[in-house]
């Protein structure tokens, strides 16, 4: 048994020496065209996230229009990355600044939707429990609105 456990912990550690120590430190680093991706994918997740939420179509049109221009100075980054970096971080700064603007926008939305949904379950259950209120009260004190309305009615007859 002792033999299978360091036999396994020998495997482990000639794995472990096997992988580089270090990594390629080029390879790690983005370029602006990836950043300008992934702000648009982040993009694109947040307006589906407000639509899902209840945000107007309207508002929602609206930052769809403003993900495909991201989307179109994008392909225009890539286009140029091999040619044109300067011109290539110019696209991707335009992408990314529309992009992130669509982002606070949706979020925006989504805020709005909720604080609205929020809103009209308020009412509902405010309303609910005022009719709830209302009808307790009255199955309570409808002896005495029956002898009310029975005085009213006495008087009437005795007025006239």
């Amino acid at each position: 048994m002792r033999f299978r456990q360091l036999a396994l912990l020998g495997t482990l550690l000639i794995l472990v020496i096997s992988f580089p120590a270090t990594t390629n430190k080029a390879s790690a680093q983005s370029t602006p065209v990836d950043i300008a991706q992934n702000k648009i994918v982040q993009a694109f997740q947040i307006v589906q996230q407000a639509d899902l939420g209840g945000a107007s179509p309207a508002a929602i049109s609206q930052l769809a229009s403003n993900l495909n221009l991201a989307l179109s100075y994008e392909e225009s980054a890539i286009r140029l990355f091999s040619t044109n970096r300067t011109g290539s971080a110019v696209f991707a700064s335009l992408s990314l600044n529309v992009s992130t603007s669509a982002t606070v926008q949706a979020q925006t939305a989504a805020s709005a939707a909720r604080t609205q949904t929020f809103l009209g379950q308020l009412g509902a259950y405010s309303l609910a429990i005022a009719v709830g209120l209302g009808s307790t009260l009255l199955l309570i004190e409808l002896d005495r609105v029956k002898n009310f309305v029975r005085k009213t009615r006495l008087r009437r007859l005795r007025l006239e």
